[in-house]
């Protein structure tokens, strides 16, 4: 306050050579010396420019500012088109997005929470609350949970291939690529697509399941028998790690392209060895997602 109202009013101290420090007790002693540490901070001159305007001008302006640096690189202005290109095509490709998935783990949703299945008893009940798909009543002993379970996450990966599949087609020129590069740059990505997107679902406690109409917790998953046990676990510690990063659907919408498209040392033989065969279109998706 005391900065903008300087700017705005024009406002001129008596110089001073003291270097007085400045804190918050000290601060109204010398105008001089706490104007020129609100410049050493890195306080702008042009930024006051933004105080206290209402939303719509403050909008406006940036609007105009965004405009001008986009004349001033057309490239800029491609990048953010492809941007929300791609989260556009995310939202429609993948139902459980990270954001619906963090509302419903910290509770900040008005639909019905999760029903948690810690143990043997909790997973029965939750036969009758959960719509489960392709998983076949409980009637098999507990010894066979764990393959039902293991079952289960299979059939749900057949449908995040699919959706993986139809997002890798919102890719602009993706579908220009010969169609064995599709196929090989789905396959060598897919598994880490997959891991990306599970770790949306989870935190150090469990996973949802179901759309998030269930949680199941990491330490009824590790009680399993092995090797189902243990089937899980790698992907909770990369979850945490990976959800460290805090990145949002749009983050991820560019990041999943990514990995579609850099099929690791395949994508680089195909790249210096053969050439894109989907010509220059492919070349310039690279770029931009780079």
């Amino acid at each position: 306050g005391f900065f903008r109202r300087t700017i705005r009013l024009k406002l001129i101290y008596d110089r001073c050579d003291l270097n007085c420090r400045i804190h918050k007790k000290s601060r109204n002693k010398c105008q001089y010396c706490r104007f020129q540490k609100c410049l050493a901070v890195g306080m702008s001159h042009n930024a006051i420019r933004f105080g206290r305007m209402p939303q719509a001008e403050k909008e406006k302006l940036l609007a105009e500012i965004s405009s001008d640096i986009d004349q001033l690189n057309p490239e800029s202005a491609d990048l953010r088109a492809l941007a929300k290109h791609l989260y556009d095509s995310y939202i429609k490709s993948f139902p459980l997005t990270k954001a619906k998935a963090r509302a419903i783990l910290t509770g900040k949703t008005t639909d019905k929470s999760p029903f948690v299945i810690y143990d043997m008893n909790s997973l029965m009940m939750g036969e009758d609350k959960i719509k489960f798909k392709h998983i076949t009543p409980l009637q098999e002993p507990s010894k066979e949970v764990a393959i039902r379970i293991f079952q289960g996450c299979q059939f749900r990966s057949v449908e995040a291939v699919q959706e993986i599949t139809e997002y890798a087609k919102s890719i602009p020129g993706f579908v220009n690529l010969d169609l064995n590069d599709q196929v090989t740059l789905l396959k060598y990505g897919v598994h880490e697509i997959i891991y990306t997107m599970l770790a949306s679902l989870m935190n150090k406690d469990g996973v949802l399941i179901s759309e998030g109409q269930g949680f199941m917790t990491r330490e009824f998953l590790k009680s399993l028998r092995k090797p189902f046990g243990d089937f899980m676990e790698p992907k909770f510690e990369f979850a945490v790690k990976f959800n460290a990063l805090e990145l949002d659907d749009s983050d991820l919408a560019i990041f999943i392209a990514v990995i579609i498209l850099s099929g690791g040392k395949l994508l680089l033989w195909i790249f210096c060895e053969r050439g894109w065969r989907g010509g220059g279109m492919a070349e310039r998706i690279w770029t931009f997602l780079s």
